[in-house]
C-alpha cells in the first residue's frame, strides 16, 4: 500500500510513531521500552523525571528519541517552572518533549505570554519541543497559537483535541498548511487508546509527520488488517 507516494510497512509505520508511557512501575516501563525498541518506534517516553535515567540507559545505542511530557495536564506552570523542568529533562538525557503551554495565557488571548512559556522550554532544552494546540477551538485561535509556538522556538506543533477523541482530520489538514507557512513540523496526538490504525493512517494522509499514542503496539500490529480492508476500496 502507498501513502503519499511512500510504501507503507510495519517498519515504516513504527518509525513515525511515538510510544507514550504513563506508568510508574519499573517493570512495566522496562518491558515497554524494550518492546518499543524491537518495534523501532521513532520516540519512546519517559513518564517523568524519576525514570529518565532508566529509560535513557535502555535507549542508549539506539536512534530512538527519548521524550517526556511537561506541564501536563492542567497547563498551569509558570515560565520559570517550565524552564526548571526543561533543564531537568535536558540533564536527564531527554531528546524530545511534549509541552502544554501556559493555558492561562491561552484563555485570555495573551499570545505573547504563551510564546514566553514555550521560550522558557527552548532556552533550557536542546531537543525537539512539540507544543500542544487546542484544535477544537476557533480557527483564529488555532492559527494565533501556531504563530506563538513558532515565536517561542518550538520544533513541532502538536495537533491535539481537548475532547480526548483525536484531532479532526480537517484540522490536521489546516494545521499542516499553517505549519508549512511558518516552518514547523506537525505531530498529531492519538489521545491514548482512542486512536485506531485507520485513524492514525488518516492523520498521516492529512500531513502529520509523526503520531503519539499509548497503544502504538496495537496500531502497528493491526496494519495488515487495515491493508486488507483498505484494498477493497482500491480500483
Amino acid at each position: 500500500m502507498l501513502l503519499n507516494g511512500e510504501q507503507v510497512t510495519k517498519k515504516w509505520l513504527a518509525a513515525k510513531l511515538e510510544h507514550v508511557i504513563w506508568d510508574n512501575d519499573e517493570k512495566i516501563i522496562t518491558d515497554e521500552v524494550n518492546r518499543g525498541i524491537q518495534y523501532g518506534f521513532r520516540t519512546i517516553y519517559s513518564p517523568n523525571h524519576h525514570w529518565h535515567s532508566l529509560v535513557r540507559g535502555l535507549l542508549d545505542g539506539t536512534d530512538i528519541l527519548m521524550s517526556t511530557p511537561l506541564n501536563f495536564y492542567h497547563g498551569m506552570m509558570s515560565p520559570a517552572a517550565i524552564a526548571a523542568e526543561s533543564a531537568v529533562a535536558q540533564k536527564g538525557g531527554c531528546t524530545a518533549m511534549d509541552l502544554i503551554p501556559d493555558r492561562n495565557a491561552l484563555a485570555i488571548g495573551d499570545w505573547k505570554g504563551l510564546a514566553e512559556s514555550v521560550r522558557a522550554a527552548r532556552d533550557n532544552f536542546a531537543g525537539e519541543i512539540k507544543v500542544l494546540t487546542n484544535c477544537n477551538g476557533t480557527l483564529d485561535d488555532m492559527y494565533r497559537m501556531v504563530d506563538a509556538i513558532k515565536e517561542g522556538g518550538a520544533s513541532h506543533v502538536k495537533a491535539y483535541d481537548q475532547n480526548k477523541v483525536g484531532c479532526p482530520m480537517d484540522r490536521i489538514l489546516l494545521l499542516k498548511k499553517k505549519c508549512d507557512e511558518v516552518g514547523l513540523e506537525l505531530k498529531a496526538s492519538g489521545n491514548g487508546k482512542y486512536w485506531t490504525t485507520a485513524i492514525c493512517m488518516g492523520a498521516f494522509a492529512a500531513g502529520a509527520q509523526c503520531v503519539s499514542a499509548s497503544n502504538t503496539f496495537q496500531i502497528v500490529d493491526d496494519l495488515p488488517v487495515f491493508e486488507a480492508l483498505y484494498s477493497r476500496y482500491q480500483y
